[in-house]
């Protein structure tokens, strides 16, 4: 049986008191590589917190609501195309996020969007969608918390100093002249000859 409006707004609130001091158990599962579906390439899963990380932040911070809601206060857009903009740059991605392990999140935009029809105001809409970008907002924070951002220090900006010296070095001929001095010596010598002379 589908929620109405109110109790699908309290279920979204309820979620968000749920995850907001408490890591999510599927954050939790991502934090530690655990994938039931198998999402993942090569036996790694960073790429998956890649994605997750991405997508999240664009349904629930970035993209998504800044959007969605700037059309509610625009008469340019009626009721229905709302919603369809909401459907059309959730659905797709929600599902992914599924697949890696958030399928709550993903039930919860289906449940949204199977409400639609019963959704006969933009204020109602607002209302429901603000509920939603609370709870999405508050695990976007807690994916972006456990990102294994000190990865980045492996990739140091190189300094005014290393990218003169780098464009320096980089025009040395000292390999090549030392293989031009030495000619095909090493080759003979792999082969098995006399190049001591």
């Amino acid at each position: 049986m589908k929620d109405t409006i109110s109790e699908l707004i309290a279920r979204l609130d309820a979620e968000t008191e749920r995850v907001w001091l408490t890591e999510p158990p599927e954050v939790r599962a991502l934090r530690l590589g655990v994938f039931p579906s198998g999402a993942g390439t090569h036996g790694q899963y960073f790429s998956n917190m890649v994605f997750v990380n991405g997508d999240m932040r664009a349904l629930s911070s970035w993209i998504t609501p800044a959007v969605i809601l700037r059309t509610m206060d625009d008469e340019r857009f009626t009721l229905d195309q709302c919603k369809d903009l909401f459907a059309w740059t959730n659905m797709i991605n929600a599902d992914f996020l599924a697949y890696c392990g958030f399928v709550r999140y993903a039930e919860l935009v289906h449940a949204i969007v199977a409400s639609f029809d019963d959704v006969t105001s933009k204020d109602e809409l607002v209302a429901l969608l603000s509920s939603w970008y609370r709870y999405a907002s508050r695990m976007y924070f807690w994916v972006h918390q456990v990102f294994p951002w000190a990865l980045g220090s492996a990739f140091p900006r190189p300094s005014e100093d290393d990218i003169e010296f780098m464009l320096e070095h980089s025009k040395s001929t000292e390999v090549h002249d030392h293989f031009d001095r030495v000619g095909g010596t090493l080759a003979e010598f792999a082969q098995g000859a006399d190049v001591s002379s």
